[in-house]
């Protein structure tokens, strides 16, 4: 409790020199009674926070790019704090327009647990749903998909190229729709990251910056090339 105190304390403290309004948490419900032993032993508490916009702040892209901004400065001030809330502290995500629930569960357990997900008062557009089966990492709770924007069980071999990379260049970072904002996003690649979260931060950077999805994804993902392609030139 008193770690978790801490969290919502730094939490809170962020939103506000951001110039943005915290307006309160809500626990949010859960079953446990039929998930396993391992996932029960280790269930993180759950909360919700709820942000206003300030008053500066123009529309809902801008107030998403904000909220952006302020996930970030509270992973790096809690990746400076002791074992545990390096550890166990996560935000799954901090939008404006969606939500994520995840957790260390089976397809079959998400509806039960998280009663949200079939309240009446619930509505979406849209969900999406992933499951992943774990191959090369022990699972938990943070690392549980789906991340905050992929839902997506590749491995990605070229991983650490790619994050040195992203290192090299954050120095030349720059854009107008974050103006001094941009130098507070950074490492944009959470270290000891898996290969998706990784992924994840680097598409939501690029997404963040003005480009489309789809520009955003054929940024990420290379054609394939090579003399075993059959791909026209054309």
């Amino acid at each position: 409790p008193n770690r978790r105190q801490t969290c919502e304390a730094i939490f809170q403290n962020v939103i506000v020199a951001e110039g943005q309004h915290f307006l309160g948490w809500r626990d949010v419900p859960v079953d446990d009674s039929k998930v396993g032993y391992i996932a029960q032993g280790s269930q993180p508490f759950i909360r919700q926070i709820f942000i206003g916009r300030g008053s500066q702040v123009k529309d809902e892209a801008e107030f998403e790019r904000k909220l952006y901004v302020i996930r970030k400065v509270i992973e790096h001030t809690t990746s400076q704090s002791d074992d545990d809330i390096r550890q166990h502290f996560y935000i799954s995500s901090l939008s404006c327009n969606r939500v994520v629930y995840k957790g260390l569960l089976l397809g079959t357990q998400l509806r039960d647990f998280y009663p949200d997900l079939s309240d009446p008062a619930m509505t979406s557009a849209f969900s999406m749903v992933h499951a992943r089966f774990s191959t090369n990492t022990l699972g938990s709770w943070r690392l549980a998909h789906p991340y905050r924007l992929i839902c997506h069980n590749g491995e990605i071999n070229t991983l650490r190229g790619n994050v040195n990379w992203m290192t090299a260049r954050q120095a030349m970072f720059s854009s107008n729709l974050f103006g001094e904002d941009m130098e507070k996003l950074f490492p944009i690649i959470t270290p000891g990251a898996s290969d998706t979260a990784s992924f994840d931060n680097t598409l939501e950077l690029l997404l963040a910056t003005g480009r489309s999805l789809p520009h955003s994804l054929m940024m990420m993902i290379p054609e394939a090339t090579g003399e075993h392609v059959e791909v026209s030139q054309e």
